[in-house]
């Protein structure tokens, strides 16, 4: 009964491996498709967002175009000043 569950539990780990790897690989291929949007756009319309930084729940004001969603600069303290008193 122990090799059983053994057994069961290595058939388990194996599977969630499968699925990791088929997901990273879809995340690999949509990463790639961004890059080649955004290499080609222009960035002709652009907003000030808050974005996140990192993992944790820290923003930064960011400008970023309207259309590929790319970070395309830093707002200057003005800009801040007047995004932050609409």
């Amino acid at each position: 009964m122990v090799e059983v569950s053994y057994v069961n539990k290595l058939l388990e780990a194996m599977r969630a491996n499968r699925k990791v790897e088929k997901l990273l690989d879809q995340k690999s291929k949509i990463e790639s498709e961004l890059r080649k949007i955004r290499a080609n756009c222009n960035h002709t319309q652009r907003s000030i967002k808050q974005v996140p930084r990192g993992e944790g729940m820290l923003t930064d004001t960011r400008w970023v175009c309207d259309d590929c969603r790319a970070l395309v600069g830093y707002p200057t303290q003005f800009e801040m000043d007047k995004f932050f008193n609409k």
